[in-house]
């Protein structure tokens, strides 16, 4: 019987992956993970890829030139560690933003590789000051009382939130607001 469920034509092909990490353990599970899906096939020559998935701590700038470099025209990168400069290593190289290892899921990750989604992707990546301003201003909060909340001078608020919609293509503290209610980090 699981032979026959085996051989049923699902109407699509296989999404051929290649998985790249210098831990061996993180690439190892993260194979086995994609192997149960029948929309991801796991490929060990990355000539064979149609994407490549980067498992690594954390970006750094020779990284992230060494996977542009590679020539995958669909790289998607996988991350420990994220830091405020993050996006910006990712930008420079042409890289989408790395997604956090633990914001990573079985579902959300062969849903991006085979929707093709990561390359678009920004990847929430956000640290507990911006947190706290979206917070505020998702309460209602003026830039002043923020800043009083906050400790900090209006003209460091608005610096902050100004970081934020230029690293996240925002366009003001409304489209913000809900930007981070709909990916789930308010």
């Amino acid at each position: 019987m699981s032979s026959a469920l085996a051989t049923v034509d699902t109407g699509f092909d296989p999404v051929r992956v290649a998985v790249e990490s210098r831990d061996l353990i993180s690439a190892a599970g993260v194979t086995h993970l994609l192997k149960t899906s029948p929309r991801v096939r796991v490929v060990q020559e990355r000539t064979d890829a149609q994407v490549l998935l980067a498992v690594v701590n954390e970006l750094c700038a020779q990284q992230a030139a060494r996977l542009r470099a590679i020539g995958s025209s669909r790289i998607v990168v996988i991350a420990a560690r994220v830091h405020d400069l993050t996006p910006s290593i990712a930008a420079q190289a042409g890289l989408a933003n790395p997604l956090r290892r633990a914001d990573v899921n079985a579902e959300r990750l062969i849903k991006i590789l085979v929707a093709g989604q990561s390359v678009q992707e920004r990847s929430a990546v956000l640290n507990d000051r911006d947190l706290q301003l979206l917070r505020l201003l998702a309460d209602g909060a003026t830039i002043a009382e923020v800043a009083a909340r906050l400790f900090c001078s209006e003209r460091t608020v608005k610096y902050a939130l100004h970081q934020l919609l230029e690293r996240f293509g925002l366009r003001n503290r409304v489209h913000a607001v809900a930007w981070a209610i709909r990916s789930g980090l308010l």
